[in-house]
């Protein structure tokens, strides 16, 4: 490979998709990037055995899981809604995404037919105030976009909420955990033998901790299904559920939560956190949510670090957040070999 060399379209350097696809092509990147369907500005050729990619532009598709009032709460309260954080995290792993919010659970919320789902690369599911089980308006067109979703060629993305939607649309139940509520930092949560060799945990340690906050949780998995992770908590952290020709990955926990974003959500919950015997009182909930800021901005914060038994794979964005990079990941293969093959 020439070093140096500027060609008339562009090829930024990231995760290999696939590294001996692209060394076939090589040094003809021209053709490589015809090959995915890419129309660009300049490729840009590495040096020695680094390996530049196609840098595929994403169109995601973003479902808010909550109703207009609790979005609305968490703006009163200085913080955002779930899509719009959402929106934000995976712009922070990748600066080429075209992201769409919609919003279900609004009475007038206007959601993509079914054939014009194709238009999306990915479909991401927010996290939810809502309980899969009190059935109402706002829970019935979430599961039943679920399941046009389902019913599509998608690949889809869940957090909490988005993973109980998507079992119960797939065929499976969710309840109320009856270890109550948990909230805070989901301990020890272990990949299990299918989840190791799963690229939605490719680089993740085989044991961690995420931010969570849920009271539900899957009893009965659904047909087409595979656990990924648990916890003694919940069996059930993360799941790969095959419908047809779709595909969803799905985590219990939030990896898209901060703890700065969560602290906000804390401070929300306030009085309940109190009434469920979780907080002492709301100076107690004051002081989580604060040590918790601490613990992730200050550079003297070791001691709250040692005291809230806070990780990397907690404060250090990278391992928190590997879970989605892994499925943008996983959309860029995709889409590159649907190009591929398209061409062929």
């Amino acid at each position: 490979m020439l070093a140096g060399k500027v060609y008339p379209l562009s090829l930024l350097f990231q995760k290999p998709i696939s590294p001996d696809w692209i060394s076939a092509f090589l040094p003809h990147p021209l053709d490589f990037a015809k090959k995915c369907g890419q129309i660009c500005d300049h490729i840009i050729e590495g040096e020695g055995d680094l390996k530049p990619r196609i840098l595929l532009m994403l169109k995601i598709l973003i479902v808010e899981g909550n109703v207009k009032e609790l979005r609305e709460k968490a703006l009163n309260a200085g913080s955002i809604a779930q899509s719009d954080l959402y929106r934000n995290v995976l712009n922070s792993l990748a600066d080429d995404l075209e992201c769409t919010i919609v919003y279900p659970a609004d009475e007038n919320g206007a959601l993509p037919l079914s054939d014009e789902l194709g238009v999306f690369d990915g479909i991401t599911w927010t996290g939810s105030a809502l309980n899969i089980y009190d059935r109402s308006r706002a829970v019935d067109c979430q599961i039943d976009f679920m399941k046009l979703c389902l019913a599509q060629r998608t690949c889809v993305f869940g957090s909490c909420w988005g993973l109980q939607v998507a079992v119960v649309a797939a065929g499976g139940e969710v309840v109320a955990n009856t270890k109550g509520l948990q909230i805070g930092i989901a301990r020890d949560i272990r990949i299990t033998e299918d989840g190791l060799s799963h690229p939605l945990y490719r680089g993740k340690p085989p044991v961690f901790d995420a931010v969570t906050v849920h009271l539900d949780h899957v009893v009965q998995l659904p047909a087409g299904s595979m656990v990924l992770s648990g916890n003694d908590m919940s069996q059930v952290q993360a799941i790969q559920i095959k419908q047809g020709k779709s595909l969803f990955w799905g985590v219990q926990y939030h990896p898209e939560f901060d703890l700065e974003y969560f602290a906000c959500i804390i401070r929300r919950y306030g009085q309940l956190l109190v009434d469920e015997g979780i907080c002492k009182d709301n100076a107690h909930v004051e002081k989580w949510a604060s040590d918790l800021v601490a613990a992730l901005h200050d550079e003297n914060g070791d001691g709250l670090r040692r005291e809230y038994s806070l990780g990397n794979d907690v404060l250090d964005a990278h391992c928190r957040l590997l879970e989605l990079s892994n499925w943008l990941s996983f959309l860029r293969e995709t889409k590159a070999n649907t190009n591929a093959n398209a061409s062929d």
